[in-house]
């Protein structure tokens, strides 16, 4: 009897197991794209960047395809970034228009606007509003962007930025 009630709950303690563990990978995917949408909702669109980078960003975070040629890791770095697009932009709102997750990635599509108010791409200040799209991967780890590649339609902002003639 003892032999028949161990290969019953053999398969129930197995089943329950992959489902706790399937459960999990949800609730870590869940956690990691509402990180990348706090970045996005409250970083960007409502200037709390800086008072968000250590709650999203590990430590050690590294920028794959960087847009600026001296892109800095870390901390340090998410700041600088942010420091530049704030000193180049105005009235920058992001619209996720798309956005995946699992325990490991996020990719999102959004589209962006904003002013061009400061040097940005070899361009002075135009005061010119543009609109972009752009497709971001997050390598994430414990709920925190670890690395970032980002895809963007700069040559469409620089071609709604430069002026006739140049």
């Amino acid at each position: 009897m003892k032999n028949f009630q161990l290969l019953l709950t053999l398969p129930i303690s197995l089943f329950l197991f992959c489902q706790c563990a399937a459960s999990k990978k949800l609730d870590l995917a869940q956690k990691n794209a509402e990180t990348v949408r706090i970045w996005f909702e409250e970083g960007w669109n409502k200037k709390q960047n800086e008072a968000l980078i250590e709650r999203v960003f590990a430590a050690d975070w590294t920028d794959g395809n960087p847009i600026r040629s001296n892109q800095v890791d870390g901390h340090e770095g998410i700041r600088q970034m942010v420091h530049f697009y704030e000193l180049a932009f105005d009235d920058t709102h992001f619209t996720i228009t798309h956005l995946f997750a699992n325990e490991r990635y996020v990719a999102i599509r959004y589209d962006v606007e904003a002013n061009h108010v400061g040097p940005a791409f070899g361009i002075l200040p135009t005061g010119k509003h543009f609109t972009s799209s752009g497709i971001v991967i997050y390598e994430m780890e414990k709920g925190k962007i670890k690395r970032t590649w980002q895809e963007l339609d700069l040559m469409g902002i620089i071609k709604q930025l430069k002026t006739e003639g140049e």
